[in-house]
C-alpha cells in the first residue's frame, strides 16, 4: 500500500475517533454496523490498523448517518437511538441497515427529520 493510500484510510479512523468524542457509541455498536470484528474496531480506535475495503465503506457511512442523526437527536441519546427498531425502516435497526448497504435509506431517513419532511 502506498504511504498516500494508507494516510487516506487512517483519515477513515480518525473520523470515527473524532466522532465518539461527541457521541458516545460502543465497540459493538461499530461492529455490528461495519461487520467488522470488535478487535479490529480496536485496532482502528488505538491507531494500530486502517480501516479498508467495505469495512471502510461502512464505517465512513456510519459516520456520516451518525453526524447527520446528531442533528436531530441529543448526543448522549442518539447511541440507544440507533440501536432500536424504527418504524420507517419497517421496524429495522439503523445498525442492521448500514451492515446490510441501506445507507441511502438511513440518509434520506436522516434528510427528513432534518427537513421536517416527517411528523
Amino acid at each position: 500500500m502506498t504511504a498516500s493510500g494508507f494516510t487516506a484510510t487512517m483519515a477513515t479512523a480518525d473520523l470515527l475517533i473524532g466522532l465518539l468524542d461527541r457521541v458516545p457509541m460502543s465497540e459493538a455498536q461499530i461492529a455490528r454496523a461495519t461487520l467488522a470484528d470488535p478487535a479490529t474496531i480496536q485496532a482502528w480506535l488505538r491507531r494500530r490498523e486502517a480501516p479498508a475495503g467495505l469495512e471502510a465503506q461502512r464505517l465512513t457511512e456510519l459516520v456520516a448517518f451518525v453526524e447527520d442523526m446528531a442533528r436531530n437527536i441529543r448526543g448522549d441519546a442518539l447511541p440507544e437511538w440507533i440501536d432500536r427498531d424504527i418504524p420507517f425502516l419497517d421496524g429495522g435497526n439503523p445498525l442492521d441497515e448500514l451492515a446490510g448497504g441501506g445507507y441511502e435509506r438511513l440518509i434520506q431517513f436522516a434528510l427528513g427529520l432534518t427537513h421536517s419532511v416527517f411528523t
